[in-house]
């Protein structure tokens, strides 16, 4: 029989304390690190950050879109400032018409701008009422529905195409901006 006396005998296994002694030196250098709150700041607005981001993101897409189409409807107003102060004039006056829109703006507006029209002021609204087409317009009525004289209306439209800044946007990936105003011509 075999006989094994340490494990009879009163010998008793070493406690856990020795791992504690031999790693008491080096919890008394983490200790304090753990304790010291200098640069909790700078993790949490490290973790915190890229949330804020993401948040903001859409809400400056969105403005950047707006600031264009400001910029888009001031251009298409230029044109019908233009157009209002010049004396119709055919092709090269509907070019100098897209020119002013194109001068008015560092954006790329593509300007339009319709035929010379008939028409009467819509008292309910802004609308022009529009008689008959032509080149150039018949305006022979002498007055409109609401006692005013008809006049010649020209339509001036910019387009421009917004891209956006970040392809999950509001706006989806490109939008097209476009404005137009309404000018009554002599």
């Amino acid at each position: 029989m075999s006989y094994r006396p340490w494990i009879m005998s009163s010998h008793k296994r070493p406690s856990s304390g020795w791992l504690a002694a031999v790693l008491r030196p080096y919890l008394v250098l983490i200790g304090p690190l753990a304790r010291d709150r200098r640069g909790m700041s700078a993790v949490e607005f490290g973790l915190a950050a890229p949330v804020f981001l993401a948040m903001l993101t859409p809400v400056i897409d969105l403005g950047l879109a707006f600031s264009q189409q400001i910029r888009v409807n001031q251009a298409v107003e230029a044109g019908a400032q233009y157009a209002s102060s010049n004396p119709y004039g055919g092709t090269s006056w509907a070019s100098a018409v897209s020119s002013a829109i194109t001068n008015a703006t560092s954006l790329s507006v593509n300007p339009s701008v319709g035929s010379e029209t008939c028409g009467c002021p819509n008292s309910t609204s802004t609308a022009i009422v529009t008689g008959s087409y032509g080149t150039p317009p018949n305006c022979t009525s002498n007055s409109c529905p609401d006692g005013s004289s008809p006049g010649y209306y020209v339509t001036i439209t910019g387009n421009v195409t917004y891209t956006s800044v970040m392809p999950y946007s509001i706006l989806g990936s490109s939008a097209t901006l476009s404005s137009q105003a309404v000018v009554r011509v002599e």
